[in-house]
């Protein structure tokens, strides 16, 4: 199971659990009154709205403490969801049984210690679960969301990386953009022809020039013709042949020459 992400333990999500839950458990019973709360609260002797406030005091403290022991687990390796999910449910019943033997003292004569717990513990955790699950969707949400503008950061300090994508938008290829030297079409693929370190490789990607419009506009690889796009960055010379052909040549030995056509020329001779 993934591990719980790190802004669980930060204090602002501590305190919000530390507050919110009471709170919520306070207000949904002076409201709703769930589960027979009032007679079960009252005692049948008026004690009702102090028996709240009291519970209300108690799963105030036992959530605190055991909230406040949570944040140190931040350096715990490999704390789970379900470690969580289990830490969760133990507050919620350590909170029942403090609550549970208060309410025992305060009855003790007409309920049994076993009964009052099975009432408390029972009322808690379909109580306390609202406020739990939205509490930890919340935060969960918020990791996603750091987790994307991480990424959005490390792609915006590696600009210099191009990042190819197949036809279902996974990455096949990752290479720095000055190593690329040219794409050519074949079908339904492209072949990227690039330099790694003073070697020539080539990758087949299962992609369209179309699809690769975006990237190519991003980091200023030219359309030389219809199957081509170019890195004018390795350029050396666009060469006239008899016949008006332009071919393009690269400052790579070995290299295949380039065909540039006429609708493509004008704006890669600009550039270079």
């Amino acid at each position: 199971m993934h591990s719980l992400p790190n802004n669980f333990f930060r204090w602002g999500p501590t305190i919000l659990y530390m507050t919110v839950c009471p709170v919520f458990y306070f207000v949904f019973v002076l409201l709703y009154e769930p589960l027979g709360a009032r007679p079960f609260l009252d005692m049948g002797r008026g004690l009702y709205a102090m028996n709240l406030a009291l519970t209300f005091c108690i799963s105030l403290v036992v959530i605190s403490g055991l909230r406040v022991a949570f944040h140190f687990l931040r350096n715990v390796p490999h704390f789970t969801w379900a470690h969580y999910i289990i830490w969760c449910m133990g507050e919620v019943l350590v909170a029942s049984i403090f609550a549970s033997l208060y309410l025992h003292l305060m009855d003790k004569d007409n309920s049994t210690f076993f009964s009052t717990l099975l009432s408390c513990v029972g009322s808690a955790y379909l109580i306390f679960i609202f406020p739990y699950s939205i509490l930890t969707l919340s935060f969960d949400i918020g990791a996603h969301r750091e987790r994307a503008r991480a990424l959005e950061n490390k792609d915006a300090e590696d600009s210099s990386l191009v990042r190819f994508l197949d036809i279902y938008q996974r990455p096949k290829l990752i290479i720095a953009s000055s190593a690329v030297l040219y794409i050519e079409a074949q079908e339904n693929y492209v072949n990227i022809y690039y330099t790694e370190g003073d070697k020539l490789k080539t990758f087949e990607l299962r992609a369209t020039m179309t699809s690769l419009e975006e990237i190519a506009g991003r980091y200023n690889f030219i359309r030389c013709q219809r199957s081509f796009y170019i890195n004018p960055a390795h350029v050396t010379v666009l060469r006239k042949e008899t016949g008006g052909l332009v071919y393009a040549e690269l400052d790579v030995p070995g290299l295949q020459s380039i065909p540039v056509s006429k609708k493509y020329y004008d704006a890669l001779a600009k550039i270079l």
